[in-house]
């Protein structure tokens, strides 16, 4: 009994000490190193960094005398001697900022681009010269991140990967993903979270999760931009757009709209070998496709406000959108069928018309409660309204060489998706002993493909049964969490269980064929973090994740490319179960290295094969048995000179992914792969008005399912100027100088050898224009509560 009493005693004595952290401009200082030292030899006590506001808490500390410390890059070290007797608050603390000279040169130093937290990696680029790119090109060089022209993104060799922007997921892929991201400025990112082993909190979709941060306005009163810029490539194109921000002492406003319009280009050629038994070729078929689409009008927008009740209560409402409602495709794919000995045995040519316009817009509504500074919940329901047409009119024409076609063949198609999303969510969090949160998530989905499908016969149209469906889509899934963290001396610890309740129902109604789906999952995450000493800390995370197929992955019509080929999908895919696990280390702060190993049972991804039969060429969307990866990777940011600033990654790795061949038998394709990037930032004029950057990316060849990828590379360079007491910035980026991102993807085993060579027209120069107007430099009359993050859809 008196060791327990002396144990709750020593628990009393347990207080905590807080504080927020401004540079002279009034501005937070996120990221910076807050170290408790104790005041009789100043060894280090506790160690903790200050967040996205600035703010800092260390929790139970021993009362007693102490020296706190803050160390961040370009500032002067601060020292303030503290007596902690009791749970304090020091308000807000000012650092100052270190001016440089170097011949003649002014140059404060600027806060390392990337981040080592417990969790996630971020990659911050609000103050960097990337901002002058969209957030598409800013994912692209994004540490972990490898995206392809065509709008996929990878995370150590895997696709399976949930991007959301403010963490709310983005219920767009590929090509309309990398559309929408490529219609929001750089400007209005903050930070992009590479979050390998997400927390309980996110809903379990997903082997990683891509989070995009767009800024929030913290200053009191009115200030906006307009941006502009021109891009030239194989065509031109163009962006423009504008950001409005007002802040009152209980109403915030922010918007943003973009209209963009261009020509965009995939080259290709697709290249398919049909065997014999003994091995040799008996036929090789080529494919030489340049896909010219004309995006006319691309408009999006972003619309967000909120209202502060009182002190303890906020609502907010917001929505954001992306319409292309003039997408035209014009493509024209001459095919070759050479003999075993390589002689032109026939050919055919194939004009596909297309016609692709999408809505989509998501509205969302929330409400936060404060209980206290320590305990807050929050409610939020979103709603989504997704639509997409796709009308293709293809014409074949088949001819011997040099001669007139001795058939033409036309079809007309008419796809239309349409999907609707609910989901609400609750979510609670109380700091008053560690950190404990929970929640409880409802979410619906209805969705719905119509492919109508006509052949031209004797110059009329007619219905074509066998390639002619309509897909229904149910989904429902109920979701509740938790987790705790807490600080157990030079020990953090968290842990967390989410659970996760499926019901779905596919139904090809043209086919009768009906696959429904009932589950519950648990889904496990911990993550702990050691600091031995000063300068050193190890961290290991573990995570369970699931990955649901897109809606439209479902669907098993057919969207064919010529009279030869096509995509199709798959009403029977299973969800992906994947493990994570990670080891960590950080030296000095600023060198990161990443132990990790990622185990996916049934990845889902698309497959290529050769049918035999009919000579197609079939791009399937489908299950393959099994994918794992191990592997290393290391970031730093280093400052070389004064005037020079470097980040470099590096990442050494094994994937290995085993699938069902179309013979039955089980292959397996893997091999080591190596991924690197060096970025340079130079500050070239004393008032740091006139900046440069040059950027180098490596990826070596890798696979994924059936496909082994060659190596690409992309060199890319920047400058800026700010012009008009910096209130106005031009650039001009160069990107992909040599065209480095071509790439060759081949499928070669048993009978099956295809291969294609892509290019997404990304060598490009980019020329544009900013200007900010308004009050830049308000500051917050008030201290800003701590508000709990939009939940998830």
């Amino acid at each position: 009994m008196l060791l327990l009493l002396g144990s709750f005693a020593g628990y009393s004595q347990e207080v905590s000490l807080s504080g927020k952290v401004q540079d002279g401009s009034h501005q937070a200082v996120p990221f910076a190193d807050a170290v408790l030292l104790q005041a009789k030899d100043s060894v280090s006590y506790k160690q903790t960094q200050t967040d996205e506001s600035g703010e800092f808490r260390f929790r139970g500390i021993t009362k007693g005398e102490y020296l706190l410390q803050m160390k961040m890059m370009g500032f002067e070290e601060y020292y303030k001697p503290i007596s902690i007797q009791k749970d304090t608050d020091l308000g807000i603390l000012s650092l100052k900022e270190i001016s440089n000279n170097l011949d003649g040169v002014t140059v404060t130093s600027k806060k390392p681009i990337v981040k080592r937290l417990t969790d996630r990696l971020e990659f911050a680029v609000e103050n960097s010269s990337l901002s002058s790119n969209n957030a598409w090109e800013i994912l692209s060089k994004t540490p972990s991140v490898t995206t392809s022209a065509t709008g996929a993104i990878s995370i150590r060799g895997s696709q399976s990967i949930l991007v959301t922007i403010n963490d709310k997921k983005v219920y767009l892929s590929g090509e309309e993903l990398k559309q929408f991201l490529e219609s929001t400025s750089g400007e209005e990112v903050k930070s992009i979270e590479v979050i390998t082993n997400p927390p309980a909190k996110y809903e379990a979709q997903g082997s990683a999760v891509l989070n995009i941060k767009l800024k929030k306005n913290l200053s009191l009163g009115y200030k906006g931009s307009v941006n502009s810029a021109y891009v030239q490539s194989i065509y031109p194109k163009g962006v423009v757009s504008t950001n409005q921000f007002y802040k009152g002492e209980k109403l915030s406003l922010a918007g943003r709209y973009s209209f963009g319009s261009g020509v965009y280009v995939n080259e290709g050629t697709d290249v398919a070998h049909y065997l014999k038994d003994d091995g040799s070729i008996d036929s090789r078929w080529e494919s030489i496709m340049r896909r010219k689409s004309k995006s006319l009008q691309q408009h999006s927008y972003r619309l967000q406000a909120s209202y502060e009740i009182d002190s303890l209560n906020t609502i907010s409402a917001g929505g954001t959108g992306l319409m292309t409602p003039k997408q035209v495709g014009d493509f024209t794919v001459p095919t070759f069928i050479y003999d075993g000995n390589g002689a032109l045995d026939s050919l055919y040519i194939t004009q596909n018309n297309r016609r692709t316009p999408l809505k989509n817009n998501a509205y969302n509504v929330s409400f936060d409660h404060l209980f206290s500074e320590k305990e807050k919940v929050a409610v939020t329901a979103d709603y989504t309204k997704y639509w997409r047409q796709e009308r293709q009119d293809i014409t074949s024409a088949f001819s011997l060489p040099e001669e007139s076609p001795y058939r033409i063949t036309r079809f007309i198609s008419d796809n239309v998706q349409d999907i609707q999303l609910f989901s609400a969510q609750t979510d609670y969090s109380n700091e008053k002993n560690g950190v404990l949160e929970a929640g409880l998530k409802f979410g619906n989905v209805k969705a719905q493909s119509n492919l109508d499908y006509k052949d031209e016969v004797d110059g009329d149209f007619v219905n074509n049964p066998n390639r002619t469906s309509l897909f229904l889509y149910d989904e429902s899934i109920m979701a509740a969490y938790t987790s705790y963290s807490k600080e157990f001396g030079k020990w953090s610890l968290k842990a967390g269980l989410r659970g996760e309740y499926t019901s779905l129902k596919g139904n090809s109604v043209t086919t009768s064929e009906i696959n429904e789906q009932h589950y519950f999952k648990l889904f496990p995450t911990f993550y702990g973090l050691y600091k031995p000493s000063e300068g050193h800390e190890i961290g290991i995370s573990y995570g369970k994740r699931i990955t649901r197929p897109q809606y439209s992955r479902l669907n098993p019509f057919r969207s064919y490319y010529n009279s030869y080929s096509y995509f199709t999908g798959d009403p029977k895919l299973l969800p992906t179960i994947s493990h994570n696990l990670n080891l960590l280390y950080t030296l000095k702060n600023k060198y990161n290295f990443d132990l990790f190993y990622r185990l996916e049972k049934d990845p889902s991804m698309e497959i290529s094969y050769q049918d035999y039969e009919t000579n197609m060429l079939v791009y399937h969307f489908t299950n393959i048995k099994k994918d794992f990866a191990f592997g290393l990777e290391f970031n730093t940011n280093l400052t070389l000179y004064d005037f020079w600033e470097s980040g470099i990654q590096a990442g050494l790795s094994y994937v290995e992914d085993s699938f069902q061949g179309r013979d039955g038998n089980l292959y397996k394709n893997g091999k080591p792969t190596y991924n690197t990037s060096i970025s340079n930032r130079f500050v070239l004029s004393k008032k740091k008005e006139l900046t440069a950057e040059l950027n180098f990316q490596y990826n070596s060849s890798s696979v994924q399912g059936t496909f082994v990828f060659s190596e690409t590379s992309n060199l890319s360079a920047s400058i800026r100027k700010k012009i008009w007491k910096s209130n106005g910035e031009v650039y001009a980026i160069l990107s992909d100088i040599y065209r480095g991102e071509k790439e060759k993807v081949v499928t070669d085993y048993a009978n099956q050898y295809n291969y294609f060579k892509s290019y997404g027209d990304t060598q490009s120069i980019r020329i544009g224009f900013r200007y900010n107007f308004g009050n830049q430099n308000l500051v917050n009359k008030k201290k800003e509560g701590q508000t709990e993050e939009q939940g998830r859809l």
